[in-house]
């Protein structure tokens, strides 16, 4: 165990309860930075982390609440990023432009080399434009189809859920003691 170096003189037991809780500590950031990477068997490792420091875990954004949702989840993402997305409608997005044809005067656009440049510049922006759009409908197209498929596979259980109402109380109670209950009742209302 190494000595602390100046500072405060601990005795023995307090340095080795520091020790131990910086090892622990070292345990649970190692355990926590293989979780993260989410190789084949990370589940098994995170209830290792849950139980090393659970309060910890309780808040740590790594620990998965739901794993086979985790999963689940996962799997439809990947199969949604397979698809191709449809093409971008021509009147989705807006952007502002920062250059148009105004930009230019009259007499700047009859010398041919400024023309050049003002067309090239607008071809440009257009090109950046359209592919900025195209970035932003295929996230949201992407976005939108995962919602879907998790609202369309959810709903299911979802629904035989809703409709799994119990017709019964859960807590059954022995007829012995409901005749006891009642005979009591019975007792003290006479009183």
């Amino acid at each position: 165990m190494p000595q602390i170096m100046g500072g405060f003189n601990f005795d023995d037991e307090v340095k080795q309860k520091i020790w131990w809780a910086y090892k622990e500590s070292m345990r649970y950031d190692q355990l926590r930075d293989v979780v993260a990477r989410r190789q084949p068997g990370w589940e098994h490792l995170q209830q290792a982390l849950i139980s090393v420091d659970p309060v910890r875990a309780r808040d740590d954004p790594v620990v998965v609440k739901n794993v086979p949702y985790y999963k689940a989840k996962k799997a439809l993402e990947a199969e949604v990023m397979m698809l191709d997305p449809p093409p971008r409608p021509r009147d989705w997005g807006e952007l502002n432009l920062p250059l148009d044809a105004s930009s230019w005067t009259q007499e700047e656009l009859k010398d041919p080399k400024k023309l050049h440049e003002m067309t090239t510049l607008l071809n440009a922006q257009k090109e950046i434009v359209d592919r900025i759009l195209d970035s932003e409908w295929e996230t949201k197209w992407r976005q939108d189809k995962l919602n879907d498929l998790l609202q369309e596979k959810l709903q299911p259980y979802i629904q035989s859920m809703d409709n799994g109402v119990l017709p019964q109380s859960i807590f059954i109670q022995s007829q012995g003691a409901s005749n006891n209950q009642t005979k009591r009742q019975r007792r003290w209302l006479f009183f």
